[in-house]
């Protein structure tokens, strides 16, 4: 593959500031280039827009910029449909609330709850229906790093513990030298790294503005490897969506062959996905943006759940090696900088014990809890990337929701 990927919490913040992208040799928003038509008005600013302009662009990423589709096929997964309604009622900073009221509180899109295979309940709003499609943000991730696990199955890739640059030999040399796979599932690289989404000079800023810029293959590789070192390979965890993009970078490289193709023909089809999802690129015709740039229907989203409840199984062969999903799925990503437990895995959080769950920056969610066989998928706009107090009241919903089942 010879263009780059690209990395997480599927777009920080577009529109870096215009001294700084021209320094870097960064394309400026809203400006058309050479070949292509003029960017989208949303482009260069997903992370700030409000409203009816934000639920439009979260569900019509192709609209905005350059994708690939992941093709579904076959015979659907299908859920079987509770006869009884399911609801719950929870408390949460001395208010009562209720599964519709949690809705829209939390600006839900989309919520579909699967226990033992079957939807106990399924809720759309915003505008948005069973056959819309949705970005996943940072809870993308997830399923790369699944990729990841099917890679090594198929035996494109031997170990966790082998090198990145085993892969990616531009990556010799620089800040992930003697970074492994593992380190980089783990976010425990290195390197120095701003995720600030707000911030329009961070480097994740720095990638989103590439990507609207839909025309500069290998521009997101080439700022990797120009990063410093900040601390030891493995040393610490913290969140940076260039690490995911690296992992996409690995994975496409090993497997020969693009992410979207590759997630394909190895769980959407096989499982039985029941429509096409398709994968933001870093440009034209480029690598999928490893990051969080997938859009697939919600109830697709739980069926990607249900494939990890399921032991990684899809259509009747085994995808992912024997141990994977415990493996991924336990807090084992060292200790943050400050000291605080990271409570994350292979791209995974790990909120409660015993449960794993795929966070996206705007509410995105896939929770997989296999003590009870239940899967929570959810698709929401809130209206600031990663606020504290809508994961608060995310998490007393989905400890309603466990608490009320058996």
């Amino acid at each position: 593959m010879s263009d780059a990927v690209i990395t997480r919490r599927a777009f920080g913040r577009m529109a870096v500031g215009a001294a700084t992208m021209l320094a870097g040799g960064l394309a400026l928003p809203g400006v058309a280039m050479a070949g292509q038509g003029p960017m989208h008005p949303f482009a260069d600013k997903l992370l700030f827009l409000e409203g009816a302009d934000q639920v439009y662009a979260f569900s019509h990423i192709d609209k905005l910029y350059a994708t690939r589709v992941i093709s579904a096929g076959g015979k659907i997964h299908d859920f079987k449909q509770a006869t009884t309604g399911f609801d719950v009622t929870f408390d949460h900073l001395g208010e009562q609330l209720d599964t519709a009221a949690f809705v829209k509180a939390s600006r839900v899109a989309a919520l579909v709850i699967v226990q033992n295979g079957t939807i106990l309940r399924e809720d759309y709003a915003l505008g948005h229906g069973r056959a819309g499609k949705w970005m996943s943000f940072s809870a993308g991730k997830s399923i790369l790093s699944t990729m990841v696990g099917a890679a090594i199955h198929d035996g494109h890739i031997k170990s966790v513990t082998d090198r990145v640059a085993k892969y990616v030999p531009v990556l010799r040399n620089t800040a992930f030298d003697d970074a492994t796979i593992r380190d980089l599932l783990r976010m425990s690289g290195g390197e120095a790294w701003n995720e600030n989404y707000l911030d329009r000079t961070s480097d994740i800023s720095k990638h989103l503005a590439i990507i609207a810029a839909r025309n500069q293959p290998g521009a997101i590789l080439k700022h990797m490897t120009g990063l410093k070192r900040a601390f030891p390979t493995g040393m610490y965890n913290q969140y940076r969506t260039g690490e995911t993009y690296l992992l996409g970078e690995v994975v496409a490289a090993a497997v020969g062959a693009s992410l979207s193709s590759y997630l394909s023909e190895r769980i959407w089809k096989p499982f039985g996905m029941e429509a096409d999802a398709y994968w933001m690129l870093t440009a034209e015709g480029g690598i999928e943006y490893g990051g969080g740039g997938t859009n697939a229907t919600t109830r697709d989203y739980a069926r990607f759940g249900q494939f990890m409840l399921e032991d990684g199984m899809a259509g009747g062969r085994q995808v992912l090696p024997e141990g994977w999903i415990a493996e991924a799925t336990i807090p084992s990503a060292p200790a943050q900088q400050a000291g605080k437990a990271s409570g994350y895995g292979y791209q995974w959080w790990i909120d409660t014990p015993g449960t794993y769950t795929a966070h996206g920056v705007f509410g995105q969610l896939i929770h997989v809890d296999p003590k009870r066989k239940l899967v929570i998928a959810m698709n929401r706009a809130w209206r600031t990337p990663g606020e504290e107090s809508d994961y608060a009241l995310s998490r007393a919903f989905v400890q309603a929701v466990s608490a009320a089942l058996p």
